[in-house]
């Protein structure tokens, strides 16, 4: 590692081993149904993910796959904000809310939440970065051109990247609250797996910005290439690109499986401590 950079309470880079995040869906939309989870019962899922070696929390309310049903604001805030108001002083972990709407995370932001996880990279909406910068919040910036997840390929991401981080930077947040997400994923119908692999295949090149990068791979359609699996059996394949991308030099890896995942990354640490690799 080049860098080292301490953020919400967590190290990145350095001598640290890849941090998990687990991911708390709040969306029935979500496509993957095993994944869903309510207000209610949400505390004692993420306890049981903090128990299983998750360093952060990711709570999305809205299903960010783009064939996903939409729904409204005031709905994204009724079902996350509750949530919220139940993890609030009660998890030793930061929070990230994955939303795209300032008000959102503004309300987020007031409910104890520490990190904005934009898929949309600062672009959706124009008063998403003078809110994070005026809470001294931490980021996670999506690679997005247009729209969520739309470049193909890595020049393309990386590009993408930078851009987000130029507007980010911009709207007066630090470059050490800055988290980078290459946007794996089958975001629009153009873009193929094959670009997908890509990236992780590469995954290096993301060291030049300096700045933690998020590995966000599970469970997701374009593993069906090689697999042939639905969601529900995508477990293997997850953890083998999460390992991949972590031993190239990934920080955090979004899992829906923290558990496995956090032993995966045990794994991935000692290899990468016997190479002197990264």
């Amino acid at each position: 590692m080049t860098f080292t950079v301490k953020m919400c309470g967590l190290t990145f880079g350095g001598n640290q081993p890849p941090h998990v995040m687990g991911i708390l869906n709040l969306s029935p939309e979500s496509f993957y149904k095993n994944s869903v989870r309510d207000s209610f019962s949400i505390l004692e899922a993420a306890q049981k993910m903090v128990d299983d070696g998750a360093s952060l929390l990711d709570v999305g309310a809205r299903s960010t796959s783009p064939w996903a049903e939409v729904i409204s604001v005031e709905e994204e805030k009724k079902r996350l904000f509750a949530a919220l108001e139940e993890l609030s002083g009660n998890i030793s972990v930061p929070i990230s809310v994955d939303t795209m709407y300032a008000d959102v995370a503004e309300g987020a932001l007031n409910r104890g939440a520490e990190i904005i996880n934009d898929i949309s990279g600062l672009k959706a909406d124009d008063r998403m970065g003078s809110v994070i910068a005026d809470h001294d919040a931490c980021t996670v910036l999506m690679a997005t051109q247009k729209i969520p997840g739309d470049p193909l390929g890595m020049d393309a991401v990386m590009s993408a990247l930078s851009n987000a981080v130029s507007i980010a930077e911009n709207a007066g947040i630090g470059s050490d609250k800055i988290i980078l997400d290459p946007a794996i994923g089958h975001w629009i119908p153009e873009k193929t797996a094959e670009y997908d692999f890509e990236v992780i295949n590469q995954f290096e090149k993301f060291s030049v910005f300096n700045m933690p990068v998020l590995i966000a791979v599970s469970r997701k359609s374009f593993l069906n290439s090689a697999v042939e699996k639905p969601a529900e059996d995508r477990l293997i394949p997850s953890l083998t690109a999460a390992a991949i991308a972590a031993y190239k030099g990934g920080h955090i890896v979004r899992t829906h499986d923290v558990s496995e995942t956090a032993e995966a990354m045990k794994v991935v640490w000692a290899v990468r401590n016997q190479s002197g690799s990264i």
